[in-house]
């Protein structure tokens, strides 16, 4: 690597700037859905003193995909239906949206059955995890025919309705599902950023990666961008490797990313391997879901 170059953090403004190149990129190389935006929507179910008891919070991708982020029924009111009144509410608003795929991730203490009887299928087997446990990457075709699901106890139906969310009962949806899953895989530390950028000898941006080391010690590679003139030239992998460094170094034990076709030879090159991969996504295309051991 020429010493020209140097790599500092990266400022949350040039993140949403990095991150804004990629979308265009990647909107290149495969048009958005016609009349989808990306938004994020959330949903909730009050009790009769306006108490959210359940909810969820969904995300709204251009190119057709909607993600189920966040579910959670308060535990009281489990086993009555809720949960099937949200996921329902959660497909009627992503294909009105203009979405063909719902697409969410469960782990093996939470409630990949459910799913799976509401017409999701596995797409990415995930070991170890968390450690020690084992999650799932599932999705639905919302432009095929599957038969809705029913549960056997339907009491919900009859007494609660699912209504559109704020901000703020979004915060209480993550509370309550944080809540659930820290009592089986309880947080080792706060989220570390390990966001970097390259620049030139003039201080000018030329490269930068969005990454960090969750609170299960599990590292994320969520965006890396390169500048079209300074592309094929090594330096992408030069700050993968950097992030690899800094990754292990702060306990993390893999590395996880996605990508779409026309740049998994870069993750490929670069040991990745796909763990998943998600068919016709976008139109015409295929996504992966990536992973490598550290």
């Amino acid at each position: 690597m020429n010493m020209k170059y140097e790599i500092k953090p990266l400022t949350e403004e040039e993140e949403t700037f990095i991150e804004e190149k990629i979308n265009v990129y990647a909107d290149s190389m495969a048009p958005s859905e016609p009349h989808t935006e990306e938004e994020q929507l959330v949903f909730k179910v009050e009790d009769e003193d306006k108490n959210v008891i359940g909810g969820c919070v969904v995300n709204i991708h251009e190119m057709g995909r909607a993600v189920l982020a966040q579910l959670w029924v308060d535990e009281r009111y489990r086993h009555h239906g809720l949960g099937s009144m949200l996921i329902r509410a959660t497909e009627d608003a992503a294909r009105e949206k203009g979405c063909y795929y719902l697409c969410l991730g469960t782990m093996d203490f939470q409630a990949k059955p459910f799913y799976e009887k509401h017409g999701f299928r596995v797409f990415t087997v995930n070991k170890d995890i968390p450690m020690g446990h084992k999650s799932w990457s599932l999705c639905k075709r919302l432009d095929k025919d599957v038969p809705d699901y029913t549960p056997g106890n339907n009491t919900a139906a009859e007494r609660y309705r699912v209504e559109p969310g704020s901000r703020e009962d979004a915060e209480v949806i993550d509370r309550g599902l944080d809540a659930f899953c820290v009592e089986v895989v309880p947080d080792k530390h706060e989220y570390i950023t390990l966001s970097r950028k390259l620049v030139d000898a003039q201080g000018s941006m030329i490269a930068a990666v969005i990454a960090g080391v969750d609170e299960d010690d599990v590292a994320e590679i969520d965006g890396i961008w390169v500048d079209e003139q300074y592309r094929r030239q090594g330096l992408g992998s030069y700050l993968f490797r950097r992030i690899e460094r800094e990754a292990k170094e702060n306990g993390a034990y893999v590395i996880l990313s996605d990508c779409c076709d026309w740049t998994a030879g870069f993750f490929f090159n670069n040991g990745f391997a796909a763990r998943g991969e998600l068919t016709d996504y976008p139109r015409g295309h295929t996504a992966y879901e990536l992973e490598k051991r550290i």
